[in-house]
Order: structure tokens, then sequence, then C-alpha cells
């Protein structure tokens, strides 16, 4: 293959180099070889190319303008990512779009990376990348390094490398363990978190967007189309890769041999798994797995299962599926295996993954090499196996190599907690120079009490760049009140990229009020791996109206156990109607101890009819101090009978500031006749301003006779209370509750104050009570001021027969705005043979309300010379009415024997829905002889549940079979 402008120049310390490997142009390389994974063919027959079309990703344009600017100076490209993302296949198509010419190494991951970097006096690097896929490989001694990092991208090498998100994350998570002086693992994963630190990542989503799944569905490839249509829940790579599927059947194997398992295949799997988890991410030999398998076999049943002989078990574990991978995959030595990638990835990914066993541990360390040792003592590190950690970095420590030297005597540290045996192997190494040491060393006479020379060493490590020192001296300064000066280390270290710096900065700023400033130091500590600022970073973008962006930070604060995190995310899952994912989310956080997330995953459970369940989390939450969870709590009581355990949670949710509590505790007390109780239950709410609590505390004092005290409160009530519905609203359900004293002494004591709306409440009180004379009394202090008072007053003398007086009173209420006054009184003037005044008052109306376009309409079809707009008021009147009000004009026709009318208006309603009026259409066309159509509507109204019109049905069919059409 020709590659345009392929010459190169010498490649730097190429004799050192060409232990490394091969440098090839980016355009012929082999993606396959280089990492990324082989693709399943359509319908799983195998055949076809191992990889399907490329489809572009959303980070490409992101990916590819780095790669730009990295090969114009050097650079440093990193993504991250769950196993089967597609990070190697977007990174290499990246390189091969923007870099087809660039030369291409690709170093054993136990390869010396020190020999990459250039002597002095030999050239820079010239169009070369080095491939780092699995970064964490490369991050131990003699691996990749931050000095040499930096001294590769100074001779302009491009780095192109990727990292498992998993991975990604424990690095990250031992920088979260620090409390200040150095954390347990921090050593171990100091070198691959100061890489980490040099770069921004470029994040690959496992889930692929929907605009990257529209790619796909337009792709020309049998193998992506089914992708898309069966990916599920998992993504297009996964699904490629077939990850889910071998996953799967790996779990399933786990049965006996009788139930079609392969117990001992899959504890050979489990076995392969633990071992690259504590580091063997080589080859492994069929020794160590033969020796590592027993206790996960062991574990599944052991005999029990009548597990196959090894050599079948061998044989099932390393069949290719899909044409694509196998549970074990063929080492590159003979007789050697390795796990599948994605299988490591989801076990590291499942918190419910149990703990490698001991067993696993010893078996990695015998097999151990100088290759594998430093994994496995960083991955015991992490893991706080300070004894295995111990082993593991011995030998490394007994050869002199400082690194090791350094995470050994943590080890040590961390087992024992003796400084005496540390600090004389630290203290040399401090002397010469190390940061690491120094800051080390100044954890052990920290921990001696000699806060001096720990400080001298801190402050020797930060001159050095070390952050963690500069965070130590930041928390060092403040504790002896230097706050300035504290707060200037506490900025070092920020800017030096420490996490943990960066939150507490971003925290400084939030207090001091520049929230603009500490914003840009959350996000730069979330994207550095601490979890605090994952969650503050993704909850501003929450309250900016961001959720997109918000919701992946929130979800990698609580995958890493922020409880407050995934409390919201449920919130989060609930607005977007996602009741299941938001159950998930409240479990997790409820089951962390977050209380307002227990309160709510009982609210989502007692909605759908898990009262029980939903009640055990209220309890949760209400132990926990959450006041509308002990509310719930004592509601759920109060439904079960329990009603001591209802008072208890009501005055306790009381104490924490509920004044619906104590309004339903003084209710559950009065129903005891426990009226004293009752009372200051009340007077505690009431003293919140809770209009409801002095309601029922008002009604309690006028039954218990001391009606002067309840007729103060309600005045003292009255000048906080704009209008009267409130009070008239729960004058009426006193009312209702048998106490219609009550009622009347609350609208009584609220008119004689000067209240017009309340004399009319009160007016309609006694009216629905049967006291006319009273009634027309507060109506007429009222009406003034209130329209539907006059309203009323003209119904009270309508129903006399004083038509006059109904009219005036109607006539008055009109003027004020009220409709049904004005048609009322238009009613009235027909009757009265005042046609005109009549016409006028509707023509007011007709535009707005249907039923006096009807009117109108009536009116002027009676006219002479009216039938036109008669007719045109009538039309407007069907567009604005439905079908009930329809069909009550049609009955009101009827009523007056106008059946032309009538038909018209029970059309309209029929034609609208209206089962009864489509009967009475079918009754009245049937009068006519109408019998075919008369049959149409009865049926309809049939159909529509009209029962009546089964028997009219009934007869007119019957009359039509029998007198056929000619």
């Amino acid at each position: 293959m020709s590659v345009p402008g392929n010459s190169h120049a010498p490649v730097p310390a190429a004799a050192q180099t060409a232990a490394l490997g091969i440098w090839e142009t980016v355009a012929e390389a082999d993606l396959l070889g280089l990492g990324v994974h082989r693709a399943r063919a359509a319908g799983g027959d195998g055949d076809g190319p191992a990889l399907p079309p490329y489809i572009p990703r959303d980070v490409d344009d992101r990916v590819r303008a780095e790669l730009r600017a990295a090969a114009g100076s050097g650079g440093f490209v990193l993504l991250t990512g769950d196993s089967t993302a597609g990070k190697s296949r977007t990174a290499l198509e990246a390189a091969r779009a923007v870099l087809p010419g660039h030369l291409l190494l690709a170093p054993p991951w136990d390869a010396d990376l020190r020999l990459l970097r250039p002597a002095a006096g030999e050239p820079e690097y010239d169009r070369h990348v080095l491939w780092l896929d699995d970064l964490d490989h490369y991050l131990r001694p003699g691996g990749l390094e931050p000095s040499l990092l930096t001294s590769l991208i100074r001779a302009r090498l491009v780095i192109l490398a990727t990292l498992r998100d998993e991975r990604y994350d424990t690095l990250r998570d031992a920088a979260d363990d620090v409390t200040g002086e150095g954390g347990p693992g921090r050593m171990a994963a100091e070198t691959g978190l100061r890489v980490l630190n040099m770069v921004e990542p470029v994040v690959v989503r496992r889930l692929w967007s929907e605009a990257e799944l529209a790619r796909v569905a337009q792709a020309d490839d049998d193998r992506l189309h089914e992708a898309h249509a069966r990916h599920g829940i998992h993504g297009i790579a996964e699904y490629l890769a077939a990850g889910p599927e071998l996953l799967a059947e790996w779990r399933r194997a786990e049965r006996s041999t009788a139930r079609g398992g392969h117990p001992r295949g899959a504890a050979l799997v489990a076995a392969a798994v633990d071992l690259a988890r504590v580091g063997m991410i080589g080859d492994l030999p069929a020794a160590l797995l033969n020796e590592a398998h027993h206790h996960h076999l062991k574990a599944l049943g052991g005999a029990a299962l009548r597990p196959e002989s090894y050599d079948d078990a061998v044989t099932w574990a390393s069949q290719v599926r899909y044409g694509v991978a196998s549970l074990l995959m063929e080492g590159e030595e003979d007789g050697t295996k390795r796990p599948f990638d994605y299988l490591v990835d989801s076990v590291a990914r499942d918190p419910g993954a149990p703990d490698v066993p001991e067993s696993v541990w010893l078996a990695a360390l015998k097999y151990s090499d100088d290759r594998t040792r430093p994994l496995i003592g960083q991955a015991a590190s992490l893991s706080a196996r300070w004894a295995i950690a111990e082993q593991a970095w011995r030998p490394l420590a007994e050869a002199g190599e400082m690194e090791a030297v350094i995470n050994y005597t943590s080890a040590l540290l961390f087992q024992r907690m003796d400084p005496a045996e540390v600090e004389p192997l630290l203290r040399p190494l401090a002397e010469a120079g190390s940061a690491l040491a120094q800051v080390n060393l100044a954890a052990v006479l920290k921990m001696r009490g000699e806060d001096e020379e720990a400080e001298r060493w801190w402050l020797a490590a930060a001159e050095a760049g070390d952050a963690l020192s500069a965070f130590n001296l930041f928390t060092h300064y403040r504790a002896e009140g230097e706050d300035e000066r504290a707060e200037t280390f506490l900025r070092n270290a920020a800017e030096g990229g420490y996490p943990r710096a960066m939150a507490t900065w971003a925290t400084l700023l939030h207090l001091r009020g520049d929230e603009a400033e500490a914003e840009p130091w959350w996000q730069a500590a979330a994207e550095a791996g601490d979890t605090e600022a994952m969650y503050v970073h993704g909850h501003t973008l929450r309250l900016c109206g961001d959720d997109d962006q918000a919701e992946p930070w929130l979800r990698r604060a609580a995958e890493r156990g922020h409880v407050r995190a995934a409390e919201i995310l449920g919130r989060v899952a609930e607005e977007r109607g996602d009741l299941i994912q938001a159950e998930t989310w409240w479990r997790v956080a409820a089951e962390g101890g977050n209380a307002e997330a227990a309160n709510e995953l009982g609210v989502l459970l007692s909605r759908r009819g898990d009262r029980a369940e939903g009640a055990t989390w209220y309890a949760k939450g209400a132990e926990s101090g959450h006041a509308v969870a002990m509310f719930n709590l004592a509601g759920w009581l109060s439904a079960e009978g329990d009603v001591e355990g209802a008072k208890e949670w009501y005055r306790r949710a009381g104490d924490a500031g509920n004044e619906q509590a104590l309004n339903n505790l003084g209710a559950l007390l009065r129903m005891q006749d426990d009226l004293a109780g009752a009372e200051a239950a009340w007077r505690r709410a009431a003293e919140t301003g809770d209009t409801t609590v002095r309601f029922n505390l008002i009604d309690l004092l006028i039954c218990a006779g001391r009606s002067d005290e309840a007729r103060l409160l309600l005045l003292e009530l009255l000048d906080d209370v704009d209008d009267m519905k409130e009070i008239a609203t729960f004058a009426v359900a006193v009312r209702d509750w048998g106490r219609a004293h009550v009622t009347e002494a609350l609208l009584r004591w609220a008119a004689e104050s000067g209240r017009t709306d309340a004399a009319h409440y009160l007016a309609s009180h006694y009216y629905a009570q049967g006291m006319a004379a009273e009634a027309e009394h507060w109506w007429r202090v009222s009406a003034p001021e209130v329209p539907v008072a006059a309203y009323n007053l003209g119904i009270l003398h309508s129903k006399r027969g004083e038509g006059q007086e109904a009219a005036s009173w109607w006539r008055k209420a009109a003027e004020r705005g009220h409709r049904q006054a004005s048609m009322l009184l238009a009613d009235w003037l027909v009757e009265s043979g005042r046609l005109e005044e009549a016409e006028e008052s509707l023509r007011h109306l007709a535009d707005e309300l249907p039923g006096a376009a009807f009117a109108l309409g009536l009116l002027l079809l009676d006219k002479p010379g009216g039938r036109t707009e008669g007719e045109y008021w009538w039309q407007r009147a069907g567009e604005q009415a439905d079908a009930d009000t329809a069909f009550g004009w049609a009955s009101y026709l009827a009523e007056r024997g106008d059946e032309e009318r009538t038909e018209f208006w029970c059309r309209k309603a029929a034609e609208a829905g209206h089962p009864r009026a489509a009967h009475n259409l079918g009754a009245l066309l049937a009068g006519r002889g109408q019998l075919t159509e008369a049959e149409s509507w009865l049926a309809e109204a049939v159909r529509r549940g009209f029962e009546e019109a089964a028997q009219p049905l009934a007869i007119v069919r019957e009359f039509l079979a029998s007198h056929p059409s000619p």
C-alpha cells in the first residue's frame, strides 16, 4: 500500500526502540492486531470481513482535532470508556483519517518505555505515533510516568491511548481516599494518577446516541443492521463484539452438568478473570489456571455439580462464539490463555461481585515475575490487601527500584502502623530528591508527632511540584490558623491537578459567593475524579436546566456511592416518567442512608399499591429525621388503625417543623375527646400561620363554648385573608360534619365585621337551611358589591311570583357583569312582551354565550324579517354549544311544541354524540314515517348505551322487515 509523504526522519534511539516492536504506517496497521474487537457476522454464520464499516461517532471531531494538534508539536490523546464501547476503533480510525502516513509503534505491555526517551543530541520524532491500548498496563515502573511523558511530548511524539472506565475510576478512587496525608493505595497509583492529570480524556460512551444510531441504520452492512435492530440495552459495538452473550453464557454454565452446565469451565473463566483483576494481565499458563480455579469450583458447588474433566472444561471455554471471541482467548505462547476483556470489565463494574479470594492472590504471586509483580502490588495496594502488596513489592524494593521501595514502605506502614520500620527506607530516597519518598516520609513523621520536620519535607516535595504535598501543607497551615498561607498552598495544589484540592478550592470560592469562579474548579475536580465534585457539578448543571449534561456526572457520582446524587437521579427519572429507573436509584440512595430517597421510594411504592413496603421506607426515612417521612408513616399507621403509633409520629414530625403533622395530631386527639391535647397541637401549628389549623382551632373553641376566644381568632384571620373563599369552604365542610352552628358563627362574625362577601356566604347558608327571610336580609346587605347576591335575590323573588322585583335585581346583577342574570332578565322581558328590550339585552351576550346566541336566534326567527339573522345566531350557537347544551335547547323547544326547531337541535346533539338525543331524533323521525333514518339513529343510541332505544328499534326493524321497499 502506498501512503503519500511517508518518508520519515530516523527514529530516535532506533537501536534501543527496536526491542519494543516494529514501526509501521498508520494506514497499513492491522486494527485487530492493535486491539480492536472482531465483530460477529450477521446471523452468526462467521462469514464476511472481520470488521464492519466504521460508523462515525459523536466524539470523532474532537479526537481528530486533538490528534492534529498533537501531530504539530507532540501530544497525548486518551480515550476512555467501557470495554467494547468502541474506544480502540474510534482512536485508530481517527489516526487513519488524520495521520495516515505516520509511523506507529504498539509495544508489548511489559516493554520498558524508557527506551523511547531520546538521548541528548538525538533527533526529535518526525510523524511517529505511540499506541498504548489499555493504558493501565503501562502505568508501572519502567512504563509511562510523568517525566517520560513530558520528554516524549517535547520530542514531538504523538501518544494515542485507551483506558477502560473501570481502571480509570479505580485510579481516581485512590485520590478520593486521601485524607490529607496520603491514603491507602495512593502511592501505588501515584504514577498513574499523575499521568492522568496531564490529559483530559475523551469519553466514548458505551450506549450510542440517537444521532449515532441513525448513522448505523443508514449503513450498507448486514451486521450493522442486525446490531441496530437487536442491540436492546447494549451499545452497538458491545453487541457486535458479542460481549453480553458471552457474559450470559458464562453465568449459565455455573449449573451442574446434569442441567446442561459446564461448572469447571465456568470456574476456569472465573479464575482467569480474577487473575486479571489482581494484575496478571498477560498470558496465563495452564498450571496457574488449574491451581487457581479450584476455589471457584468449590464455591459453585464442587463435586455435587458433577463437573466435567479439566480438558473438556478448557475446550468448552476456548470455543470461539459467533465467529468473534471465546471466554478464554488463546495467549501468544502455546498452552496459555487469557480472559475475554469484556468479562473482566463486567465483573469490575459489578458492585455485587465478590472480592478476589486469597488463594488467587497467592497463586498469582507464585507465578509472578518482575513484569507482573508491580501490577499485582498495585492492585493489592488499591484493594488494601497489604500483606499481598508487601510480598509483591519486596523483591523489587530489595533490587533498589525507587518506586517499589516507596510502595513497599506504604504496605508496611498500613499493615503494621510502625513508622520506625519504614523511616530508614524512605529517608535516603527523600534526601536524594524523590518527591514521592518525601511525601511518604512526611506522613511517617506526622504519625510520630514531628510536625516541624514533616512540614519541611512537604515543602520540599511541594517545591518539586507534588500537589499532594501542597494540599497537606494547606491542611497543616489551616490547623495552625495561618489561613492566608494555607490558601496559597491550596491554590497551588488545585492548579497542580490534585482532585481533592480542586474540590476544596471550589468549596472555598462557593462559600465566598463567587459561583462564577467556583464552577470551573468543580468541573475540573469532577473531571479529575473527585466524587463530591461530580455531584456538585452535575447538580449545578441540572439547576441551570442542562439535564443532558448533568445526568452523566450525577450517574458517575452515584456509581461511586454518592447517595445524594443517586437521590437526584431518581427524581430526574421520575420527572421523565421512568418510574422503574426512579425506583432503582431511590433504592440505591435509600439503602445508602439518604432519608429523602427513602421517603420518595415509600411514596412511589405506596402509589402503585405496595403500601406495606412503602411504609418500611417511610420508617427508615423517619428514623433518620426526615419530617415528611414521619408524616407519611403516621398517615399509614392511622390508616392501619394504629392511632397511638400515628400520634407519636405526627408529634415527632411536628417537632421537626411539619405543621400539617400537628394539624393531623390535633384531629386524632379531638377524635379521642382529648380537647386540651388537640388545642395544644393546633395552637403550636397556628403559630406558623397555617390557615387550616386556625380554622380547626376556632371550630374547637366554638364547640367548647369559648366563642369569645374563637371570634377574636377569626377576626385576626380576616386580617390575613384577602377573600372569604377559604373561610366559606371550611364553613361548608363544618356544616356537612353536622355542626351548622359553627358555620353560622363563622360567617356571621365575618359579616358583622363588614365583609360583604361573608354576608353573601351567610345568606347562602341560611337559604340552604330553609331560612329564606334571613337569607334575603344578608343578600340585600351584600348585593351592592356582590353581583351573585343580587342574582340570588332575583331567584328568590321569582319563586314568590314577584317578577317585577326579580327583574330589578337581575338587572342590577347584569349591570355588574353577571351573565346568567342577563339571561334570566331577557327571558322575563320576552315573557313580558318587551321584545325589543330582550333583544338588546341578548345582543350584548350573544357573541360570548351560546345560550344567549340561541335565545337571540329564537327571538329573531319569530320576528318578521328576522329569519336570516336568526339563522346566523343559531349557527353561532351550534358552533359553540356542546352536546348536552344542544339537547337542552331541543328539550326546551319540545316543551313549546316547536317540532321543526326541536329536530334541528336534537340532530345537532345527536351528531355530537348525545345518546338520548339520538333516541329522541329516531322517535321523532319514526313518528313522521321516516323509518330508515329513524332506524339508523335508534341503533346509534343503543350503540352508545341508551337501553330505552332498544324496544322502539326492534319495532321499527320489525316493520321494515315486514314491509320491504319495492
